[in-house]
């Protein structure tokens, strides 16, 4: 049985100064690279290569809505992101022929959690969202703002929590894996399970992360499982563009509430991000900053005192359970919070940033 330790404080002002004066976070922040901004100059006619004509290809996208020719831009957005993402995702196009732009993978999973809730009212079942223990904060909040019960489970109890999901739960899961940024070797054989327990899909996927890991898969991520109902993607981890909200989702199923985003979408974002994934493959940008990667976490474990190891994800790394560490500190890192066997986790932005000269001195840091 895991020792379990009591509940750090979720946002403690301190010790996240002190984290941070160390060159990380407890949050995930996104890493904006020069490559990022490159994209950017291209698109807004701030490069010198033909400037005069990105400008107007940029202002011609907005005119003439009454055309309907802006479907155009994220349907191309789309179909270019799962041709992108095919090395890593394994997604039928006919599985999940619906298909929706979002502001970056937040409101996806909110919709889609919002959904299920009037789906169980309609049905008159008790909605309940699962997830594992240490997992995206975020599928607890959308669920709870929605008045759906939470269950959290251990991962190490995976076999027993396939078999024995409710038939009617929503489980969301990241893969790869928010809990410590790794690749979740079993997620595939967990997917198996939970389509032999139902007859409908019950998985909300969320492969936010994919485009962060720099090393090919032994294979790919079962998003056509049977037992997943949406897969929601973002490219604010792979590409440091959170503020700029790009995103998707692909359903097995039509989702109303997001039938209006074919024409309340952002324009800017959509040629943004179709040229982000037009330049770079799903593993370009993680391996030009692994060893960068690996650097930040040596500097960031020197100066917490802890041995870091880099994660699968190119911004995280993780280190086991450390006796010598803060026991408040090593509270405030873990995930889950409550397993004192659990790994510690951090993001490396801010010493990322600096390294590549994206951020200022890391207040406190070493120059």
């Amino acid at each position: 049985m895991n020792e379990r330790a009591p509940l750090p404080a979720i946002h403690d002002p301190e010790l996240d100064r002190l984290v941070k004066d160390a060159g990380a976070s407890k949050t995930v922040y996104a890493l904006v690279t020069p490559e990022t901004e490159a994209a950017k100059h291209a698109i807004l006619g701030n490069c010198p290569a033909s400037p005069d004509a990105a400008r107007r290809q940029y202002l011609e996208q907005f005119r003439d809505a009454w055309t309907g020719k802006q479907f155009a831009l994220h349907e191309a957005f789309l179909a270019r992101w799962m041709a992108w993402a095919d090395p890593v995702v394994a997604l039928s196009p006919t599985g999940f022929p619906w298909r929706y732009p979002t502001a970056g993978g937040s409101e996806a999973l909110f919709h889609v959690i919002t959904a299920y809730g009037n789906r169980a009212r309609s049905e008159r079942f008790d909605p309940e969202v699962h997830v594992f223990s240490g997992e995206y904060e975020g599928y607890k909040a959308y669920a709870e703002a929605c008045g759906i019960t939470v269950v959290e489970h251990d991962r190490a109890d995976w076999e027993k929590v396939g078999r024995l999901l409710p038939p009617t739960a929503l489980f969301c899961i990241s893969q790869p894996s928010a809990i410590d940024g790794d690749v979740w070797p079993q997620a595939n054989a967990f997917f198996d399970l939970l389509s032999a327990g139902a007859s409908k899909p019950r998985l909300l996927l969320d492969v936010t992360y994919v485009g962060s890991i720099a090393e090919e898969l032994g294979s790919r991520i079962a998003a056509d499982s049977p037992a997943v109902q949406a897969v929601a993607f973002s490219l604010s981890k792979p590409f440091g563009v959170y503020y700029d909200r790009i995103g998707g989702i692909f359903c097995r199923e039509a989702m109303p509430s997001l039938f209006g985003n074919q024409w309340f979408k952002n324009l800017t974002s959509l040629q943004l991000g179709l040229a982000l994934i037009e330049r770079h493959d799903v593993y370009d940008l993680p391996r030009r900053y692994k060893r960068v990667q690996r650097e930040a976490a040596t500097e960031v474990g020197r100066r917490l005192g802890i041995a870091l190891t880099p994660s699968d994800v190119t911004i995280l790394a993780r280190a086991s359970r450390s006796d010598t560490l803060d026991p408040a500190l090593a509270a405030f890192l873990r995930r889950p919070a409550n397993n004192a066997q659990a790994h510690l986790r951090v993001c490396l932005t801010p010493a990322m940033a600096q390294m590549i000269g994206t951020a200022g001195p890391i207040p406190g840091g070493a120059s």
